[in-house]
């Protein structure tokens, strides 16, 4: 699959001593998600009946872990003032040095996706570099969010943005400061989950869902994931892995593709600006191939209440005059006529800023609500 390509569970950097590995239990969750679906694929094909399989315990321990992550990590501190983000060092000891920027968005080991996104984000590195008066280069040896906390914690990146899911992740664990959202003129910033079927599917409704496959995109990411397995369970009384099956697909446009040029889900969970993109560009990459896409290929059958979007931000403890030059370069870019442009095509006009506690507070919710399935029998 294409696109960002986060791995199918998206691990914690390291925490302090005692705390735990959340990487080794990612990658046990991983291993046995590798495990379940090769099992049941061969059980389809060598079998007329698929015997019944408990696909809900092998994301139990992911359900343990976001509880685990609900506030910040004992490393940091939040007082001043109490915004639920990581406050800067005050011993300048601890501030990092930064020789030049090291930029990234939303980490990647597809080639060509990365290509295109230092491509798209050139002019605002160039505004960086001008504010800033240091080199600001972009960091291509990240291909995944996990490794991507890593570098922010270690002081490798410096300006990076997460998806929407990964963000209390990110801030939590990472010392991650939200900042700016690309957003329309009058400042506003929102995308929505949908649930998308094949346009001849006799699928109407997400009740309709019981006993179908739906690709999910990974479990780092709240559109691709997290929101639709809450609301499916909350909403509509279908709980993953019991109710209905589903597959980790890795991207939103993969997740698309598969929907409409494949038969191996019967819907898909994404995210309404990136489908919007792909209709757009009329065209769809699937298993390496590009694909004709079209909005008459499928339906809409659930929208969400809105969600904020992808978000850049810097490391907690940046020093005060690298972050605000940084801050200035985001206040004053402008996306028409840069490198930007599908942001531009979109509407977006600006980088708007955002407020974690306030912005986030419905995507802590459902990492909250997803929290309480650990306790389903």
């Amino acid at each position: 699959m294409i696109d960002d390509r986060p791995n199918p569970v998206s691990p914690n950097p390291s925490r302090p001593a005692g705390g735990g590995s959340y990487r080794f239990t990612a990658l046990a969750i991983v291993a046995l998600l590798a495990v379940a679906g090769g099992y049941y694929w061969y059980q389809r094909t060598e079998n007329a009946a698929t015997p019944e399989v408990d696909e809900f315990n092998v994301l139990r321990p992911f359900f343990r872990q976001l509880a685990a992550n609900a506030k910040l990590s004992p490393e940091y501190n939040d007082t001043e003032p109490a915004d639920l983000v990581a406050d800067a060092p005050k011993d300048p000891a601890r501030l990092v040095a930064v020789e030049e920027i090291g930029f990234c968005v939303v980490g990647t080991d597809d080639e060509s996706r990365l290509r295109a996104e230092q491509e798209e984000w050139k002019d605002l590195m160039a505004a960086l570099e001008k504010t800033t008066g240091k080199k600001v280069v972009y960091r291509t040896e990240i291909p995944n969010s996990a490794q991507q906390m890593e570098a922010l914690k270690s002081g490798r990146l410096h300006v990076t943005a997460f998806n929407t899911g990964a963000v209390p992740l990110a801030v939590n664990t990472a010392g991650f400061v939200p900042l700016f959202a690309a957003a329309d003129a009058e400042g506003k910033f929102s995308y929505q989950m949908q649930i998308l079927v094949r346009a001849g599917s006799p699928i109407a409704d997400p009740k309709d869902l019981k006993g179908k496959r739906i690709g999910f995109v990974t479990l780092s990411s709240n559109s691709g994931a997290k929101a639709p397995i809450q609301i499916l369970k909350d909403s509509f009384g279908l709980l993953l892995g019991r109710d209905y099956h589903f597959a980790f697909i890795g991207d939103h446009y993969g997740a698309i593709g598969e929907l409409v040029h494949g038969a191996e889900v019967d819907a898909v969970c994404v995210a309404s600006d990136l489908k919007s993109r792909a209709v757009s560009s009329g065209k769809i990459r699937f298993r390496g191939v590009d694909k004709e896409f079209r909005a008459d290929m499928f339906r809409e059958i659930y929208t969400s209440d809105p969600f904020p979007p992808l978000c850049f931000g810097v490391p907690h403890n940046l020093p005060v005059p690298v972050r605000t030059a940084i801050e200035a370069a985001f206040r004053d870019y402008r996306f028409a006529d840069t490198s930007a442009k599908r942001y531009a095509q979109q509407g977006k006009v600006r980088f708007a800023p955002v407020d974690y506690r306030k912005d986030w507070k419905i995507i802590r919710e459902v990492d909250a609500s997803l929290s309480r399935f650990a306790d389903i029998p």
